[in-house]
């Protein structure tokens, strides 16, 4: 049974880490306006070309936004609403298995991992080659969740699932310690 505090549930989210690049998404009343990578941690670089090539992004979220006079954080000053969410661009490794042939069959060097091919296929200058990558998108938090009534990383995963977004399917809410560790040895053994 999950434990309490201050009259809440404390349970535990378990998601595996995706060894991909990180990714910032910035939707304005809805529609995809901003994609930037990670950056030096303060500044990212603008790949919003490229990533509206990306399969998994939707260039269009599927649900209902609060009114803007319930938006305390952006209020009417800015004429709509702003949702920032976060996660991994990645290359799959079927795709990066094909990659690789193409690079030997061109004469080229292989890439020597999946995630420095997708974080160089996602900056690329052509959306053209991003597009051929292959690359997926897991996303795993929502900046300001507040605003749209999410409290908890629980509601956070589905809010992004109901929205359109693509999320790790290998989570688990675990309501005790115990349940974490059986979780971390589960994902061992598949390693």
């Amino acid at each position: 049974m999950a434990r309490e505090a201050e009259g809440r549930e404390i349970g535990f989210m378990c998601e595996l880490k995706i060894d991909g690049s990180s990714l910032a998404l910035t939707y304005e009343d809805g529609e995809l306006a901003r994609a930037a990578t990670r950056g030096d941690g303060t500044t990212g670089e603008d790949v919003t070309a490229n990533v509206r090539t990306v399969k998994s992004v939707p260039l269009r979220l599927r649900t209902q936004w609060p009114a803007l006079d319930q938006m305390p954080l952006f209020g009417h000053e800015a004429a709509h609403w702003r949702l920032e969410v976060r996660g991994e661009v990645y290359m799959p490794k079927a795709s990066f298995e094909r990659l690789n042939a193409e690079q030997e069959q061109a004469g080229q060097p292989p890439y020597a991992n999946p995630r420095n091919a997708a974080a160089g296929a996602v900056r690329q200058k052509d959306p053209a080659v991003t597009a051929s990558r292959d690359l997926a998108t897991f996303m795993y938090q929502m900046v300001e969740a507040r605003v749209f009534g999410v409290t908890s990383q629980r509601q956070a995963l589905q809010w992004l699932r109901d929205a359109g977004f693509r999320v790790n399917p290998d989570i688990e809410y675990c309501a005790t310690p115990e349940a974490v560790l059986a979780y971390c040895e589960r994902a061992v053994a598949r390693r």
